[in-house]
């Protein structure tokens, strides 16, 4: 399923720490690494004005040289080029097939562009550039990116401590976030793919909210008592397990190692709570979904999980059309 990952990068130190992920994640599905940089015009004509003017010596000395927009573009499709390069040599001493593409245009446009283009199965990015001046895809580009396109997205969050060469091996949890709903569990298949082809743990979540607030120093607060008396909560807890248990089982037929983990809380900061129990682990979430009033909507999730999560979370978004 797996065969193909695409990897935009910025030049910015934290958007080469997605390249160790995606080479360990490459490494246990066998599959091959493009790396992507994109020249956003934007960005360019800045550049073009700044270095319009430029001398050259001569017998007379000193020469005006006017430079082009488009001599600039293949300056930096150039040095790309250079860049990217090094990134996919250090990529094959790790026994990854890896190449290099460089487009023009509206970075998150070009990113899906090429990702169709290539026929790739995944897109690997970090969420976010590390300053305003930094040569850009990363940020906002992101959601664009999420919301344009079918194929599932591997983010990688600022704040990810690990380097290169900690992550060749792939994951060694998988974490799967249910809700109930048919979406969300779009996100099984490949989870287990990836758990099966790295050898990992997979785990199946689902968090229990506990519909109780109260009034406490700081205001309006979340209860995390046990009120099964009065809301039930034991009779949800048993539908959980067994919903969980199928998954479980399914997964165990197929040869994985496999358990369910059922928290109550903060869907989002228990699935990041779960996740950060493993210092190797990654999350795959559907991008969104609903259920009725006991579950919860995988969208507004997702989004908190990738900003909060020190580990990649591989986004599976609904197909289009």
């Amino acid at each position: 399923m797996f065969k193909k990952i695409l990897v935009p990068l910025d030049g910015s130190e934290h958007s080469r720490k997605i390249v160790g992920w995606a080479t360990g994640l490459a490494s246990a599905l066998k599959a091959e690494i493009i790396l992507l940089s994109v020249i956003d015009p934007e960005d360019i004509d800045i550049l073009e004005a700044t270095t319009r003017n430029l001398y050259k010596n001569s017998e007379r000395g000193a020469v005006g040289v006017t430079r082009m927009p488009s001599d600039v573009i293949d300056d930096a499709i150039g040095q790309a080029e250079k860049d990217l390069q090094v990134e996919a040599d250090k990529i094959q001493t790790t026994g990854v097939a890896a190449k290099i593409s460089v487009g023009a245009g509206s970075p998150a446009e070009v990113i899906v562009s090429e990702a169709h283009s290539h026929k790739v199965d995944i897109i690997a990015m970090a969420t976010h550039r590390e300053s305003a001046l930094a040569r850009g895809v990363l940020g906002s580009v992101t959601d664009r990116v999420l919301h344009s396109t079918s194929i599932p997205v591997f983010t990688l969050y600022p704040g990810e401590i690990h380097e290169f060469n900690d992550t060749s091996g792939g994951p060694h949890r998988v974490i799967v976030p249910l809700d109930g709903s048919t979406l969300s569990e779009t996100a099984v298949q490949p989870a287990a793919e990836i758990a099966k082809a790295a050898g990992a743990e997979i785990v199946f979540v689902e968090v229990l909210r506990l519909p109780f607030f109260g009034v406490g120093v700081a205001g309006i607060e979340y209860g995390g008592g046990d009120y099964a008396g009065d809301f039930g909560i034991d009779s949800q807890k048993q539908e959980i397990t067994e919903y969980l248990d199928g998954f479980v089982q399914d997964a165990k037929a197929a040869g994985l190692n496999s358990r369910a983990s059922i928290r109550t809380g903060s869907p989002s900061q228990q699935i990041v709570d779960e996740a950060s129990e493993s210092e190797n682990s990654i999350v795959v979430m559907a991008s969104h979904g609903s259920g009725g009033l006991k579950r919860w909507v995988v969208g507004s999730v997702a989004d908190k999980v990738i900003r909060s999560a020190r580990r990649p979370v591989l986004v599976i978004p609904p197909k289009l059309g």
